[in-house]
């Protein structure tokens, strides 16, 4: 990876997550521009492109190998994720994936693997709650002593509806949803899951009865941490993500938005969202602003590929509970020096 003045940036999928990124590249951040844009459908990768007057294509592949893309974002379906991101390695471009990186751990090794081959850390995993400002404050109250030795972490994550298109399963919301919190309490716990329980319910006839929208995620962590999650993919009344941290001392929590509280005429009052890429726009925008500063430093600093494969390891462990009715067990490997922890 080299400096240069401004990044050429591919985004390959145009839904709401890929769109976003075009826009928030463009309008922005500095030192990067929209050199391409792609989705199956060239008609709505040319509307994406229109405002950044970044070339459109049909070919995933076709992007990555274009001499004007310099790093790619990857925000096509989930199922691409991994393929797409090799193809970027094989062709030495640095990536941003959203997540989850892959839809099998196996799949999310072989990233982990071909970057060890290269020797360099080249993947970021769109993990935006690391840059969510709430999120951060929980994180620095953690890091530095203020409530004591972390003990628990309670996460809440509720979608008010299940958006249009999606073929709901019970393990598309530990892949799709529970891949965010498990990640959000590993990072704030700072340790590793080690055994996972899920338990759950179907709220919503039109899924059927087999399908968990509504999961509960009990998790005991390798330092002794333990964890509780709440997804509610169908919650109905609106978006929300909370995420407390409880330690020896006292607790930190980031709060369910930036909204403010009114109290008039004898109520008290906050309005909630429903729209999730409102609530995380500052951490979109600051992700890729650390992004692209990293690329120009050579040294991606964002959650990284062993982030999005340890988080895969305990999602599987977590699909492994719904099928069997129990808790099961998450095998730690051991982190490669690629994956060293920065301060």
């Amino acid at each position: 990876m080299r400096s240069r003045s401004s990044w050429g940036i591919g985004v390959i999928g145009t839904g709401g997550m890929g769109t976003r990124h075009v826009e928030n590249i463009h309008r922005y951040i500095k030192g990067a521009h929209v050199a391409a844009v792609m989705d199956v459908d060239h008609s709505r990768a040319a509307h994406a492109a229109e405002e950044s007057g970044a070339q459109p294509f049909d070919n995933a592949h076709a992007l990555i190998h274009c001499p004007e893309v310099d790093a790619v974002v990857i925000a096509a379906p989930d199922p691409l994720h991994a393929e797409l991101t090799l193809a970027c390695l094989e062709a030495g471009k640095p990536v941003l994936c959203e997540k989850p990186l892959a839809t099998t751990a196996a799949d999310a090794r072989r990233v982990v693997d071909a970057e060890l081959t290269l020797g360099r850390r080249m993947v970021q995993v769109g993990f935006m709650r690391h840059y969510d400002p709430a999120h951060q404050a929980v994180k620095t109250a953690v890091d530095s002593g203020q409530i004591g030795r972390p003990l628990l972490f309670k996460g809440i994550h509720r979608n008010a509806q299940v958006a249009p298109g999606f073929d709901l399963t019970s393990d598309f919301v530990v892949l799709s949803s529970l891949t965010h919190d498990l990640e959000s309490a590993r990072w704030l716990l700072g340790q590793e899951a080690v055994e996972v329980y899920v338990s759950g319910t179907a709220t919503t006839p039109e899924f059927g009865p087999e399908v968990w929208d509504l999961q509960v995620v009990q998790i005991r962590f390798q330092g002794g941490g333990l964890a509780s999650i709440e997804v509610y993919v169908s919650a109905h009344y609106g978006y929300e993500v909370v995420a407390e941290v409880v330690g020896e001392r006292g607790t930190a929590t980031t709060g369910n938005g930036h909204a403010p509280w009114i109290r008039r005429e004898g109520t008290c009052s906050r309005p909630i969202g429903s729209d999730w890429l409102a609530r995380f726009q500052t951490a979109y925008v600051a992700e890729l602003r650390d992004w692209v500063a990293s690329l120009s430093r050579g040294d991606l600093s964002g959650p990284d590929a062993w982030d999005g494969y340890m988080t895969l390891l305990a999602a599987e462990a977590c699909i492994r509970s719904i099928r069997s009715g129990g808790p099961e067990r998450v095998t730690v490997p051991e982190r490669p020096p690629l994956y060293t922890r920065r301060a």
